[in-house]
């Protein structure tokens, strides 16, 4: 018995989900950990899309009161629907993106956070994604507390309430992880039993221990307590030491990749090159290469592991880059192959708005363009590609919220196909860091953008060459990226105070350079 992506969240509050057959056990194929620019082409077919004009139309159609996504509960407090056809409660998945992609839009969110309490369960002790609930499964329980965590850090960094429930929760976890050994080869855990549960082996999640690992990092970056940097290199340890890639669900082995990167600066044991090729393994496993019907989808993500071969998602597609971005910041040296992965991406993600693919290929094509489809099938009836949905739905709002983050992350330059990406903004581990941007250059040739900057003077700092390339800049600034290549650049206030500690370059106390000790 197969079950819809969001099905067992929603059987997981009836006895349905305890009467599920258990299935078949499962293997997954042998790691490739080939390059990325063994299975992506340098330049996709189709231009990027422009995603401030996508984050634009999502954020206006869902706060508009007449379409009935932003909901009331009886107590006041609000939630967002999961799906465009319905008024439910989508859960800590719906809310957390979409007030975490409106944070970094900057707009105002005080009316929207209180309700996010609704999701922290005083039972349990931890954030999960119902109101109420008492279960979990794995990956939903790493990517909402990443989702809680970010919203605190970045709008509530002072208040202890909050940051009360982000320690409470990364505690609830170390007992959590203690008492499985570590071993999250299993769906979920029911907290108020406290007894983890598989109810079929196909939705068996190895994976979370890379996302375990993540959320431990960012409570030793909050709170500065060893114990968590402890659990965090335990972490990437277990998930790392996988012969076989353990994929499920691309969240955790996204949050994986920056954690692996922020702590593999300190750490050489840190194996940062195989946790990059677990989250980016192409044919699908999680990450689609290739064609269907004649259309690319090279660097959109598949669901989980165990679903059938040829289909893709919006969120899994649209969440991974929030976390490999900024990992950036710590290993510029991925900086092409990821460039070039999240090209093909942004370009790639138009097959799910209702706008860009053809009427026929689509399950409900009156339905309003500003919410992408939540899954794209490479063949239905004859029709390929095709765009639907899962479990009685079409539209996800889930799964669109993380446009909102890529309209601040990713913008357009004078050319179509070199994008300006953001480094620093979705980077939550970091207290404080500097614009820093991600140029890709697909072309044969060298080309040159423009880099707008804010009002003041500024010195340009390249990551890739340790080396600062432009003094006392104003106004505006042009950058020069080889053919096939990409730079990584940091925008540092002019006349700020340089000293490198323990191997990092530091700007009147931020840092910026954490590998300048490679500085030839």
């Amino acid at each position: 018995m197969r079950l819809g992506r969001r099905e067992f969240i929603y059987l997981s509050g009836c006895t349905a989900a305890a009467q599920l057959a258990k299935g078949e056990s499962y293997t997954t194929e042998g790691d490739s950990y080939k390059p990325i620019i063994a299975n992506l082409p340098a330049r996709p077919a189709e231009k990027p899309l422009d995603w401030r004009e996508r984050a634009d139309a999502f954020d206006s159609y869902v706060m508009n009161p007449a379409n009935k996504i932003l909901q009331t509960r009886a107590d006041g407090s609000r939630y967002f629907a999961s799906a465009l056809e319905g008024t439910g409660d989508g859960g800590m998945t719906t809310f957390a993106p979409l007030v975490l992609g409106k944070i970094l839009r900057g707009e105002a969110v005080d009316s929207l956070v209180p309700s996010m309490s609704a999701y922290f369960s005083d039972e349990a002790g931890i954030f999960l994604d119902g109101t109420h609930a008492d279960l979990c499964e794995y990956w939903y329980l790493m990517n909402v507390n990443a989702l809680a965590n970010g919203i605190v850090r970045t709008h509530l960094p002072h208040d202890p309430i909050w940051t009360g429930m982000v320690r409470k929760s990364a505690d609830r976890l170390i007992d959590l992880a203690h008492q499985i050994k570590y071993n999250f080869n299993d769906q979920g855990y029911r907290f108020n039993t406290r007894v983890p549960f598989t109810n079929q082996d196909i939705y068996r999640q190895p994976d979370a221990i890379g996302g375990y690992a993540y959320l431990m990092l960012f409570a030793y970056e909050m709170f500065g307590d060893a114990k968590y940097l402890e659990e965090a290199k335990k972490g990437l340890s277990l998930y790392q030491a996988f012969a076989k890639n353990p994929w499920y669900e691309i969240p955790s082995g996204a949050m994986s990749c920056l954690a692996a990167a922020r702590l593999s600066v300190r750490d050489p044991r840190i194996d940062v090159q195989k946790i990059v090729s677990f989250a980016l393994e192409g044919n699908g496993h999680p990450m689609q290469t290739g064609d269907w019907g004649g259309k690319e989808v090279n660097g959109l993500m598949a669901g989980f592991s165990t679903e059938p071969a040829g289909e893709a998602y919006s969120m899994e597609s649209l969440v991974t880059l929030p976390y490999l971005l900024p990992a950036l910041r710590y290993r510029p040296e991925f900086a092409t192959d990821i460039g070039r992965y999240l090209l093909n991406t942004a370009a790639n993600m138009r097959l799910f708005y209702s706008d860009c693919i053809a009427r026929e290929n689509q399950s409900r094509p009156e339905l309003t363009s500003a919410i992408p489809y939540e899954r794209l099938t490479n063949e239905v009836s004859g029709k390929a590609p095709f765009a639907s949905g899962d479990y009685g739905s079409h539209r996800s709002i889930y799964g669109g919220a993380y446009a909102l983050w890529w309209g601040e992350l990713v913008k357009a330059t004078e050319d179509p196909y070199i994008l300006q990406m953001n480094l620093s903004r979705s980077d939550f581990l970091c207290a404080k860091a500097f614009p820093s941007y991600l140029y890709y250059n697909p072309w044969g040739e060298a080309k040159q953008v423009t880099l707008a900057l804010e009002s003041g003077s500024f010195d340009l700092y390249d990551l890739s060459t340790h080396a600062f390339i432009g003094e006392r800049k104003s106004g505006q600034a042009s950058v020069e990226i080889v053919s096939n290549g990409s730079r990584v650049i940091v925008v540092v206030p002019a006349g700020a105070r340089r000293r490198v500690e323990k191997g990092t370059l530091l700007c009147d106390g931020v840092p910026v350079d954490y590998q300048a000790h490679t500085k030839k």
